[in-house]
């Protein structure tokens, strides 16, 4: 988590490094929430599945009427299903993940009209958004007493692989400022991961047998677990394909936005009606 402290750090500082520039516009402040899913080995081709949820904090700075820039805090929950996959080889595999993620991000945005929230017209537009972020997350699955437990502790395909990681964020959005400092959106975002192991999926069956390296020999029952976290299916050869191929996971979120915006002295914004 350090290290996740340490991006977040990075790119507060980048972020007020960058407000600087410009002219004097005004912040917002809000919240995001919504709903959250993940494309990778459990979910190979549904790019708007969306089964869990987000929850997030936001903070915008206006450069212009048509620049922005964004950071977001959040939380989203991603989660995968073998068994009620319609890809038979995926179903076969009966494989399972829960797990949340934790993101500090930096985004520009452009909107397609110009905008700011205001007391003396009706503001929206629609927009797009891209930049970086750092996030960490913590695959899990349900062990034999029904309690989720850290599927890396059991290295089921024996890598030892980070559990953080960079992700370019991207998206489209649209935003109504309610004629004064409120402003509400929708968001459809998307995060390619630098990382294929979101799902604790990547690469080959192993022998789960073999020694989990950095540990010390497992008891019966822990081996057992480990054998079927590995396989649930028991019916896998040792080297072949558990993973896709494909190298990144992705994860996507669908929120409603509500923002607040403040003038420099604190008070909200007031421009004259045209």
């Amino acid at each position: 988590m350090h290290v996740m402290l340490k991006n977040t750090s990075l790119l507060v500082a980048v972020m007020l490094l960058v407000t600087n520039v410009g002219r004097s516009q005004d912040w917002e402040f809000g919240l995001s929430g919504g709903m959250s899913g993940y494309m990778g080995e459990l979910n190979p081709t549904n790019p708007l599945k969306l089964n869990d949820w987000t929850l997030g904090l936001l903070v915008r700075k206006n450069l212009s009427r048509n620049w922005a820039v964004r950071f977001n805090f959040l939380r989203a929950n991603t989660q995968g299903d073998g068994a009620s996959n319609s890809n038979e080889f995926v179903r076969q595999q009966q494989l399972y993940f829960k797990s949340p993620i934790y993101e500090a991000s930096l985004v520009g945005e452009f909107n397609f009209f110009k905008f700011e929230p205001s007391y003396g017209r009706v503001s929206y537009t629609p927009y797009l958004f891209a930049g970086i972020g750092g996030f960490h997350f913590q695959p899990k699955n349900y062990n034999f007493d029904g309690e989720l437990v850290n599927l890396h502790d059991y290295q089921t395909e024996g890598v030892d692989y980070k559990r953080h990681a960079l992700s370019i964020p991207f998206g489209v959005g649209f935003r109504y400022n309610l004629r004064g400092p409120w402003t509400i959106g929708v968001e459809l975002g998307y995060r390619i991961a630098f990382t294929d192991y979101i799902d604790d999926i990547s690469g080959d069956y192993i022998n789960g047998f073999d020694w989990v390296p950095g540990r010390n020999r497992l008891g019966d029952e822990e081996l057992n677990q480990r054998l079927y976290f590995i396989d649930p299916s028991q019916q896998m050869l040792v080297g072949t394909q558990r993973g896709d191929g494909r190298q990144k996971d992705t994860y996507m979120l669908a929120t409603f936005t509500v923002t607040y915006a403040i003038f420099r002295a604190g008070c909200p914004v007031y421009i004259k009606k045209n």
